[in-house]
């Protein structure tokens, strides 16, 4: 083998850098290895005719600010807080919550009496974990904490992020988006979009002496004497005393090892996994005309039945009404392209095989829905491109999944140190809880940590 590593890690996502960043920095000889010419994975950044977008997440959490500041980059990182402004029936909900949120309750139809019920149940569900000892699933929650309606459909706004069905979602999740878990009740936007949280990563990496390179495909990992050794790439071979995937317990278990060494209880506990719903992405430029609300980063859309929404789309079928979003990051960080703002429309496609020409024009319909949330929209509107879940993996590199693995009461996730000496597993697909950019950033901390302390 051509030259000896420490530590090779498969895939340059949040979880896998992060990973990186921590072990370079305690002196460990750092191999990150990515497939396509970009790194970041779901939280990075395209550009099309002069325009840039994210082409992943676009919503953090405050907690991840620690863990920056432990690499010593999170001034570099200049992190700008927004608000999310939540519409349903004509009425609007904004998070982070404030004095205006008893305004906005108010307008729900709710008596002061209600929102100060609905603000202690609030409390003891994220301060002491209440109803989560008391009911197994996020929508039990929702229903015990909300009595209105329409606070409901918003509340359950965790199933988009998590692609998973609302009676399916552990009630954990509650916790996970409204609570403090990760510190997503105050997101924070970074300054330079999506792609300066993985590229400051990287820049610990190379300050320490590790290595990033892109256009590098791992095709296997080696494993000898139940413990892996090195991997196989499209550029030869490599040698490391550790390996670690960010490339999807799955794809880990079946694809780069084959299974070797793994048992079948193993091997079955990670086929049950399954995949969150995919999402198709409208990116966008409008004038300036239309009516945003600066400072607000999230648009979110509600039908009337959110749980009846996912039925319909976990069944295969596009429903007539659905949630979408509008991310609009100018708004917060004040660019602006040839006197444009960006934008991108997310909506969801129905699980199972979809017809491209008719996502096409259910982007369509959503563009026209797009006026219900930020006035003047589509007469605004001067240039978009849909990417839709059939072509995101062939144009932007990766599955357009709302999670890897849609976190539910039907199985847990395993952790990070895999059954095989020397390998671990990294990303949102492998604990902690929750799928998403916080809880991936945390897996890399996490597995940094345990390597160097089982030294």
């Amino acid at each position: 083998m051509n030259k000896v590593y420490d530590i090779i890690i498969i895939g340059a996502g949040l979880g896998g850098l992060t990973a990186g960043a921590f072990l370079s920095k305690a002196g460990k000889k750092v191999l990150v290895i990515e497939k396509n010419n970009i790194i970041g994975g779901r939280c990075s950044s395209r550009a099309w005719d002069g325009f840039s977008f994210d082409v992943g997440a676009d919503y953090f959490a405050k907690g991840m600010l620690k863990t920056f500041a432990r690499l010593d980059k999170d001034v570099a990182l200049r992190p700008i807080g927004f608000s999310v402004k939540s519409f349903n029936k004509g009425k609007v909900m904004t998070i982070p919550p404030g004095l205006h949120l008893i305004r906005e309750l108010s307008e729900f139809g709710m008596s002061k009496k209600e929102i100060a019920k609905f603000g202690i149940r609030m409390m003891k569900e994220i301060v002491f974990k209440g109803y989560s000892k008391r009911y197994k699933t996020n929508d039990r929650v929702i229903d015990a904490v909300a009595d209105n309606d329409i606070l409901r459909n918003i509340l359950n706004i965790g199933a988009f992020f998590s692609g998973s069905l609302p009676y399916k979602m552990p009630s954990y999740w509650f916790n996970l988006l409204f609570g403090r878990t990760y510190g997503y009740d105050f997101p924070f936007y970074p300054m330079g979009g999506a792609q300066r949280i993985p590229d400051l990563l990287s820049e610990v990496i190379k300050e320490n002496g590790g290595e990033v390179r892109t256009n590098i495909s791992v095709e296997r990992i080696h494993i000898e004497r139940n413990k892996a050794a090195g991997v196989k790439t499209s550029d030869g071979e490599i040698e490391a005393d550790v390996v670690i995937s960010n490339s999807g317990i799955q794809d880990t278990v079946f694809n780069l090892t084959k299974g070797k060494g793994l048992s079948i209880e193993f091997k079955d506990r990670v086929k049950r996994y399954k995949p969150g719903l995919l999402m198709n992405s409208i990116f966008t430029a409008f004038k300036m005309d239309a009516g945003i609300i600066n400072g607000a980063h999230l648009y979110c859309y509600f039908p009337d039945d959110v749980k009846k929404m996912f039925s319909a789309l976990h069944n295969g079928e596009f429903p007539d009404d659905y949630i979408f979003t509008v991310s609009v990051p100018d708004a917060v960080t004040g660019k602006r392209t040839d006197g444009c703002y960006t934008g991108t429309i997310k909506f969801i496609a129905p699980r199972g095989e979809n017809n491209k020409e008719i996502i096409l024009k259910e982007g369509d319909k959503v563009i026209e829905m797009a006026d219900r949330i930020i006035p003047n929209f589509k007469k605004s509107l001067v240039w978009k491109k849909i990417v839709t879940s059939e072509d995101y993996e062939n144009e932007i590199g990766f599955e357009s999944c709302i999670a890897p693995v849609a976190e539910s009461i039907e199985y847990k996730k395993t952790g990070h140190r895999m059954p095989i000496r020397g390998l671990y597993c990294v990303g949102a697909t492998v604990l902690p809880n929750g799928g998403c950019t916080a809880s991936s950033v945390e897996s890399g901390r996490r597995c940094a940590e345990e390597i160097i302390s089982s030294e």
